[in-house]
């Protein structure tokens, strides 16, 4: 029984390929959310949109750079927080990023994970209203996106139990 425990006690460092791979993933995600907002900045400044259907594009253009952004935070509180559970071996939660958002377990990241998740799904519905309208296959989206939130909500509700 010794072995096996030695075994799962050092084959905890395979998840410091989780955080490097997120943490690659945040930042390279954030680099190319600053270029994508310079270029909308330039976008902008260059032709001041004039017609509500082109201020509307602009605002999915900004829609789309936020839920970038949002992916990139979750990469880094993903990397962060594997970090500290798994890998830096400390039992006391010193981690200034993760009491910022409340984070004492897994189980509150796999909640975090699912309430940014949300969020994203929530912003792509505005997107596809923005971008396309009212019609059938934004409906048919809707009442997917409605499905797997009520999913999401009854899944974080079982594990605050």
């Amino acid at each position: 029984m010794h072995i096996l425990e030695q075994i799962f006690k050092n084959s905890r460092l395979l998840v410091f390929i989780i955080v490097i791979v997120s943490f690659i993933a945040s930042i390279l995600l954030y680099i190319a959310s600053i270029n994508a907002g310079l270029h909308f900045i330039v976008g902008f400044v260059r032709e001041l949109p004039d017609t509500p259907s082109k201020v509307q594009y602009q605002a999915v253009l900004l829609l789309k750079i936020l839920d970038v952004l949002l992916i990139a935070l979750t990469f880094q509180i993903i990397s962060i927080a594997h970090y500290h559970f798994f890998i830096s071996g400390k039992t006391n939660n010193d981690s200034q990023f993760l009491k910022a958002l409340h984070i004492n377990s897994f189980h509150d990241l796999k909640i975090i994970i699912l309430q940014v998740a949300s969020l994203i799904l929530t912003i792509m519905f505005l997107e596809q209203v923005a971008a396309v309208g009212a019609t059938l296959e934004t409906l048919y989206f809707a009442v997917s996106i409605a499905v797997v939130m009520a999913a999401v909500v009854l899944t974080m509700k079982s594990l605050r139990h």
